[in-house]
Formats: C-alpha cells, structure tokens, sequence
C-alpha cells in the first residue's frame, strides 16, 4: 500500500489512494480502521478491491503516520478531517467502510454531510460507548485517562496492550480479538504515542450517539458472533432505527475484516454492487458537476 501526504489545517494526513481501472465509474471507497490502528489493516481489501473502484484508506489523527495535530481530538473531528480529505482529493460522494471507531467516524460523517456519503459499511461499530449503563459506570470508577498513563509508566506500552487485551478477552470472551488483530492492536500501543492513545480512548468515551434517523443511505452493519454483546446489541438498535440497515453476522471478534477478509469481502463487494450508485471517475468531472437530487 503506498501512500501520499494531505495536508489539512493543522495536520498531516498519511492516505493510501488507489486509482480505480480506466472508465471505471463506480463510486470511491474510503476505508477508516479502528482504534490504536493504522490504514495498513485495509491491505486485504486493497487487493480484493483493487481496480474495481478509486480506493483511499487514512490514518486517522493521532495514528499511524498521521500526527495529533493542535486540535482536540474527537469522533467530530476526526469526520471533519475525512471530510477535508475527501475535498482535498476532489471526491465529491463516496462510500464509507469502518471498523469500530472508523464505524463511529462514518456515522458521524454521514449525519454532517448525508449528500456526500453514499453507502456506509460498519463492521463492530458501538454508537456510544458509554450508553451501556454499565460501561458507563465503569468509566465513571475508572477514567482512562487516568489509568492508560499509569499502565504504560508500569508497565511499558507493549505489555499493557497485551495484559488490557488478556483482561478483555476473560470479560468479553476468549475470540474477541483475533491473532491478526492482536498484532496491531499491540503494534499500535507501542507506536502511537501515549498522549495520542490517551487521546483516542477519551474521544471513544465522549462520543454521543448519531440522530440514526437523519442517515438516508443503505447501511450494511457487519457483527461478529464473538464481539461484546453491548457492541452487537448498539448495532441491532442502529439498523432498526434506519430505514435502509442491512445487518449481516460473522464468525469473527471485534474486527471482522482481520478475523476473516474473505467472508468479510465477500459481504462488502455483495453491498457495494448492489447499492453503490455509478460516479464519473474523472475528478474534475466529480468536483464540478451538479449533486444528484435522487440520489441516497
């Protein structure tokens, strides 16, 4: 996956951007991980998509090769930086693919600017993290921002990913992560900076629920059978509070596309042929022509 640099007001943005074959009209794809990730989870999804569409995978702020910048972080802000990206690279409506926190960014985009998003594709997406009474009680005993500081001053980066992720999955269940999964959730630990993780779990816990009704587009909600029921039973809510939901279920932990890319794809090209509406893949052509009134 070779990459470029955007740049945004305040940041850098490190983005993948594959060019979809000649003639090619399919609308764009911009793919969005999860927490404490990077655009290099996307690599399977690069190959099986590749040509098919334009593509464009980022690092979020904070992750990655993608700096924390001045501004605070947010799931607000991090959709604004999508937002500024898509202008940046002159795509005027694309499709949207997120996994966990990219899923909250997507939502978020797709509520700010519904004429700019086609379809959403969220795969083990909470809409609040801490509307679950009893997620939101323990937050309030402990603050990650309190206690991700002292973890890493204790234990280093690397071995508070890998006991976080170990007390996790004795909570959740012993599949809520995958062995793909596990190595970039470690990885990011032990790359990202603290005050950018820190960062990152305060946006994931102020994050408010989406207006669901506000969101037109079709929506392919993708669960995984081993997720956390509280992030399963958020995304059952979201797909009956929206008119176009699709809910599919996987054998597969909190990221589905690492846990099985191939069953995840297959879910993802099915959507995308199915619901996607043609776009013109010239760019100036994009950027200057008319929103089409009938489209989602």
């Amino acid at each position: 996956m070779t990459s470029e640099t955007v740049d945004l007001d305040d940041i850098s943005v490190a983005v993948c951007d594959s060019p979809a074959h000649p003639g090619c009209r399919n609308v764009p794809l911009m793919l969005l991980h999860g927490a404490v990730q990077t655009r290099t989870i996307w690599q399977d999804q690069f190959e099986a998509l590749a040509g098919t569409r334009r593509l464009v995978a980022v690092d979020l702020r904070g992750h990655g090769e993608t700096m924390l910048g001045s501004r605070r972080m947010s799931v607000e802000q991090m959709a604004a930086d999508a937002l500024a990206i898509l202008d940046a690279l002159q795509i005027r409506q694309a499709a949207i693919c997120g996994v966990s926190l990219g899923g909250m960014v997507a939502l978020e985009l797709a509520e700010r600017t519904p004429d700019r998003i086609a379809s959403l594709i969220l795969a083990n997406t909470p809409t609040s993290l801490t509307s679950t009474r009893w997620l939101r009680s323990l937050v309030d005993r402990v603050d990650p921002q309190d206690l991700l500081p002292f973890a890493f001053r204790l234990f280093g980066r690397k071995r508070a990913a890998r006991l976080g992720l170990a007390l996790a999955s004795r909570l959740v269940g012993p599949h809520w992560v995958g062995t793909t999964a596990r190595r970039h959730f470690i990885d990011g630990f032990a790359r990202m900076s603290p005050k950018a993780i820190v960062a990152t779990y305060r946006a994931i816990v102020e994050a408010r629920p989406v207006d669901a009704a506000s969101i037109r587009c079709p929506i392919l909600l993708i669960e995984g059978n081993a997720d956390a029921t509280s992030v399963n039973a958020q995304m059952d809510e979201l797909g009956a509070q929206t008119p176009h939901a699709r809910i599919e279920t996987m054998p597969a932990g909190h990221v589905a596309s690492l846990d099985d890319p191939a069953a995840f794809n297959r879910l993802l090209l099915r959507f995308l042929d199915r619901h996607d509406p043609p776009c013109v893949r010239t760019a100036a052509a994009i950027w200057s022509s008319p929103a089409d009134p009938g489209r989602p």
